[in-house]
């Protein structure tokens, strides 16, 4: 038999439990045997199937659409269960009986893992765009954007004010702002860009260096002479030009930086 889609439930409108007091009564027999070898003369009443097989059709219809098994207050998650919140977003259990934590509204018990379980993305990341388009869904541009801290709680739990540059309330915090900037890995203990706290920035410079000037030809005043000749000169009438423009820089494209939130 090929493999049929779950597209429609099997009895599908049946949405009751239709009574099933005889079964789940915990001092039923019922409870911990079941019907008698689904002979005939002991079948389920047809509520009862109906119910049954409403639940696993739906539960398979979950998984089919999503993935992975919607979230439910009364499931038992181990530590790495993955699971579809009721916002549309998937989640990874941090801690082991992890029951009745709604990811969507909670903290501490679940890794965010964004709209796809599969994206591999945690709030915090960085990711680089070469394109200028709107972000996507779970992503916003690093344009130091100020945040209400209550509308992006992931977010905020990992970065918190780290980026913040003064005006915000204690309600907000601002995200990076890359925008014309380079990125710079940081130091972190290596010592080659040492005394320097992380996301602090730096400002243009070059390495310290010398230029040497020479002559020829010059045209010497009365009473005026070059080093090294007879008498002492003055060449304060020679300089050095200034060249380039406001910044250093290397050869570089434009990129667009987002943050996952």
């Amino acid at each position: 038999m090929s493999r049929q889609p779950f597209n429609t439930r099997w009895a599908q409108g049946v949405e009751s439990e239709d009574d099933l007091s005889s079964f789940k009564d915990p001092g039923a027999v019922r409870i911990s045997t079941g019907w008698e070898g689904g002979q005939d003369k002991d079948a389920p009443p047809a509520g009862h199937e109906n119910y049954w097989h409403n639940r696993v059709d739906s539960a398979l219809q979950g998984v089919e659409r999503n993935g992975v098994m919607r979230w439910h207050p009364a499931a038992i998650y181990g530590v790495g269960a993955p699971t579809y919140g009721d916002n549309g977003i998937y989640y990874e259990s941090l801690v082991d009986a992890n029951e009745g934590n709604d990811p969507a509204t909670t903290t501490g018990y679940w890794r965010y893992r964004g709209t796809s379980f599969f994206s591999g993305s945690e709030p915090g990341d960085i990711k680089m765009v070469c394109h200028a388009n709107a972000p996507s869904i779970g992503w916003l541009k690093c344009n130091g954007a100020v945040l209400v801290r209550s509308s992006y709680p992931l977010l905020f739990s990992v970065i918190g004010t780290l980026h913040n540059t003064g005006g915000e309330t204690p309600l907000q915090f601002r995200i990076p702002d890359y925008r014309g900037e380079f990125i710079r890995g940081f130091d972190d203990g290596r010592g080659v860009d040492p005394g320097r706290a992380f996301e602090a920035p730096q400002y243009s410079q070059n390495a310290s260096h010398t230029h040497r000037v020479q002559y020829s030809n010059l045209n010497i005043g009365s009473g005026q002479n070059v080093t090294g000749s007879t008498g002492t000169g003055s060449l304060s009438d020679v300089a050095v030009e200034a060249s380039g423009g406001s910044e250093a820089r290397p050869r570089n494209k434009s990129v667009n930086y987002w943050i996952k939130y």
